[in-house]
């Protein structure tokens, strides 16, 4: 159990790297330049590499409402790419804003299960869906 808290301490840290916080209000741009982001997910078709990423790129940008609608797109794309309802769900914790009620946790721990059936190619991939599992099913 301490490791697995470890781990989500951890992601959670990775994901809100480097990342500075803007306080005014912007509209998203979504041909908007977010950075470079480089997050391999081997278990999910070549095609859905670059959407993924940008999802990526969205979350630790805090535009949570686009990084969803993203992830969905991937996983309308790829139905079997498990990283895209990691993702979706990693959209639904605003960590800065606000801790997630019982409804937004509940759909989190849906989306997680739904990842997790689908199962990772990788030890890399299947730690981030764990990761994510204990935070949404510790609550």
């Amino acid at each position: 159990m301490r490791q697995r808290l470890l781990l989500l301490s951890a992601l959670l840290l990775i994901l809100s790297l480097n990342v500075l916080a803007d306080d005014t209000h912007q509209h998203y741009d979504p041909n908007a330049k977010l950075g470079a982001v480089s997050f391999p997910v081997p278990s999910c078709s070549a095609d859905a590499q670059k959407p993924f990423e940008r999802g990526i790129a969205l979350l630790h940008s805090f535009w949570y409402e686009e990084a969803e609608k993203q992830f969905k797109a991937v996983a309308v794309q790829d139905p079997h790419c498990a990283m895209a309802y990691w993702g979706e769900a990693m959209s639904l914790y605003y960590q800065l804003w606000n801790r997630p009620d019982d409804a937004t946790v509940k759909l989190g721990w849906e989306l997680i299960q739904k990842a997790q059936a689908i199962g990772a190619k990788t030890p890399r991939e299947r730690g981030y869906i764990d990761a994510m599992a204990v935070f949404s099913n510790t609550r």
